[in-house]
């Protein structure tokens, strides 16, 4: 008898306040997806996609321990990068989850699935946060401010546009947790204007804040800002989202600076 199985997905994301600072951040998500197929069976983990598979394993082992599922297997695939920023951590927990709880009957509506991701998440050292506000993006498919030590919701946020992705052939800057909370100062207006619902400007102060502290170079960010563009570096990088009105113009502009992506804004969940 074949294994009963499911496919879920979950969008990717960029990132309008980096909560590594505060603990307070901010995402929304981007319409590149991570897709999961999740059977019953024992457990194992296999991609199609870049995904790191060790870590993924061991929030499979948690996941299966904290239902008494007696174990299961996933396998992603999708065409998100996982390139640092994009969100593609949280996708594909997420992912692993909608399919558990389709599959197993487990009674969890989406905020419930962004809730778990960040208790596993932190958990099994996915994030050092648990990026509620990356997991709440990406299963909801919606933009949020939201408290992660609490993975509170604090404010939805209006979020529009096209997308540009910029995924630069540089590596992860920095990266030190030390100098991110150097900056708390810039993100803690960036909340602030993000609690008004003013997320251009909160997506500014904080692209401009973390990419200095992160040491990436300025001029993809400076040049989108000129072109009317909102965004930077995502999470913490090496990857940049920008939100436009006119993407293929950025596009074409930023290209010079590594691999672009025209992407959309979802509104609403992702369904297969």
């Amino acid at each position: 008898m074949m294994p009963r199985c499911v496919q879920t997905c979950a969008w990717g994301g960029g990132s309008i306040i980096n909560a590594l600072a505060l603990g307070v951040g901010a995402s929304f998500p981007i319409s590149l997806k991570v897709n999961a197929e999740v059977c019953e069976g024992e457990l194992k983990v296999i991609s199609d996609a870049p995904v790191d598979l060790g870590p993924m394993y061991r929030a499979a082992e948690e996941l299966s321990a904290r239902f008494k599922l007696g174990g299961f297997s996933v396998k992603f695939w999708g065409d998100l990068p996982t390139a640092g920023g994009l969100k593609s951590s949280s996708a594909a927990v997420n992912a692993m989850i909608m399919g558990l709880n389709e599959l197993f009957g487990l009674g969890l509506n989406p905020l419930d699935v962004a809730r778990l991701n960040a208790e596993i998440s932190k958990k099994v050292g996915i994030s050092v946060t648990g990026a509620f506000d990356d997991a709440v993006a990406s299963a909801l498919g919606e933009a949020w401010l939201t408290d992660n030590n609490g993975r509170a919701l604090l404010r939805r946020l209006d979020v529009a546009g096209d997308v540009v992705v910029l995924i630069p052939p540089w590596g992860k800057g920095r990266g030190k947790v030390e100098e991110m909370r150097a900056v708390a100062g810039a993100v803690r207006a960036a909340v602030l204007y993000a609690l008004r619902g003013d997320w251009k400007s909160a997506m500014v102060i904080n692209a401009i804040s973390y990419g200095f502290a992160l040491g990436y170079d300025p001029t993809p960010t400076l040049i989108a800002l000129k072109m009317g563009a909102i965004g930077g570096v995502s999470g913490t990088g090496p990857s940049h989202v920008f939100i436009t009105d006119e993407p293929n113009g950025l596009k074409t502009r930023l290209s010079q600076f590594g691999q672009t992506i025209v992407a959309t804004i979802p509104a609403g969940p992702c369904v297969t």
